[in-house]
């Protein structure tokens, strides 16, 4: 008897991430966000455009409208005041609704984006979701629902990965450009910049080549940082001013309260329960970032980096939000997570999905939620 020449089909987690499908949840989990944001609003009588304005969302609005003062010189430039160009332009005034919608529509950018890169395969692993539990992991972070409300997010998340896709398609001068312009976003956009130039000079062949690309990004990543000085100079007379308005932040003030950090031992630190989620949330992406480093070492510096910067505040309860744009770590888990048993896999699926619904309602009723 012949032996059998038929392949077995994939289970739907396993299937590749085709476009549709990227699209298609992206969709779904953006209207199940929606859906339970207007039934917050109707059940607590709250108006949906305050409902948008929680939290740093509300900070935002306020840079908008009014400017940068005192505190605010801690947010970065370039989503405020993009928002605030196309609510000049438009004649908005609700910017946090705006705000809303060009997220969304950053993040959609950046969904088709990620579908066009997948069709290739010779980029690093995680830099792309190969499976549909790859896309499904980063579409159902925790806090999640930043990509399609007044925040940075999206912004940052469409420009690190069009920096991080150059540098891995040896185009370090636009490698360069879409890192400097995180750099104006978020303080993770250094971040960026370093894992890109080392990303760019990995994919080139020849010690000159490599240096050339390290040095394109590094530079035009540089750019992006004096940039964001000259600014802060400019507006407020001081080029650290954003370091000025977190004085009053807690920190940790020596190495020894950094390691306490892992066993609660900074005094500003609790351990409620929503608190200890996080630190679990925060040691399991810290596995995965161990996991990553060893296969695509600038994609785990990129994350490291962005786990490990919380720790300098003697706590990790931004652990949501600062893990959320890190897209290549849950894309390299959640393809790790495909080749599972499949009840592990839907086990993993109903924890995700509760988790952010749970921090998508925590926000809409003023719970800390990031």
């Amino acid at each position: 008897m012949r032996p059998s020449l038929e392949v077995a089909a994939p289970r739907a987690e396993e299937a590749p991430a085709s476009r549709a499908f990227l699209l298609w949840s992206t969709a779904g989990v953006f209207a199940a966000h929606l859906a339970l944001w207007l039934w917050v609003s109707w059940s607590r009588g709250l108006a949906f455009t305050d409902l948008l304005n929680r939290w740093d969302s509300n900070h935002y609005s306020t840079i908008i409208r009014d400017g940068y003062s005192g505190t605010l010189w801690a947010f970065f430039p370039l989503y405020p005041m993009a928002v605030r160009a196309f609510a000049s332009v438009l004649g908005v005034e609700r910017v946090q609704v705006l705000g809303a919608v060009l997220s969304s529509a950053a993040f959609l950018g950046f969904a088709v984006l990620v579908a066009r890169a997948r069709e290739r395969e010779d980029l690093p692993e995680g830099l792309v979701p190969r499976t549909r539990l790859g896309w499904l992991f980063f579409l159902l972070a925790p806090a999640s629902y930043v990509f399609h409300s007044h925040h940075t997010e999206s912004l940052f998340l469409l420009l690190s990965a069009l920096a991080l896709f150059s540098g891995a398609s040896r185009r370090p001068g636009w490698a360069g450009v879409f890192a400097g312009l995180c750099v104006l976003t978020r303080n993770q956009g250094a971040f960026v910049v370093a894992a890109t130039a080392l990303l760019a000079a990995s994919r080139e062949e020849g010690g000159a080549r490599r240096l050339r690309a390290l040095l394109i990004v590094g530079a035009l990543g540089a750019l992006g940082a004096l940039s964001f000085l000259a600014f802060e100079y400019l507006a407020s007379g001081s080029p650290l001013a954003f370091l000025q308005a977190q004085s009053g932040w807690h920190r940790a003030d020596s190495v020894a309260a950094v390691f306490k950090t892992f066993v609660f031992g900074n005094p500003w630190q609790s351990t409620r329960s929503p608190y200890l989620l996080r630190y679990a949330v925060f040691w399991l992406l810290l596995i995965g970032t161990f996991l990553l480093a060893r296969r695509q070492p600038a994609l785990g510096l990129y994350s490291g980096l962005s786990l490990g910067v919380m720790l300098l505040q003697g706590e990790v309860a931004n652990v949501f939000r600062f893990g959320t744009v890190v897209f290549p770590l849950f894309f390299f888990l959640g393809d790790r997570c495909a080749r599972r048993p499949v009840w592990f896999q839907g086990a993993v699926l109903v924890a995700l999905f509760a988790l952010n619904l749970a921090t998508a309602r925590g926000y809409a009723v003023g719970r800390w939620a990031y």
